[in-house]
């Protein structure tokens, strides 16, 4: 079954790293695959790309992602 691919550019401010949280937050959907992760740290300030395969629909995604502590912005990359 071919189920839609999404970049999501995701920006946050936390002492802890986020990556983790948000990887719960998108697996917490059965179904939601994260193909590819990519994260950077540098003094409290992290941002992030991560392609996800999607079984539900991309704003409900986008919203339970913005609901981690810490994150403050979360948007698609279109091409």
């Amino acid at each position: 079954m071919n189920n839609p691919i999404i970049d999501l550019k995701i920006q946050g401010n936390s002492s802890r790293l986020l990556v983790y949280e948000v990887l719960n937050a998108v697996s917490r959907r059965k179904g939601n695959r994260v193909r590819q992760v990519d994260f950077d740290y540098q003094e409290h300030t992290q941002r992030g790309i991560i392609k996800v395969e999607l079984h539900e629909p991309e704003q409900v995604l986008i919203r339970r992602i913005m609901a981690v502590s810490g994150v403050s912005k979360v948007f698609p990359i279109t091409a």
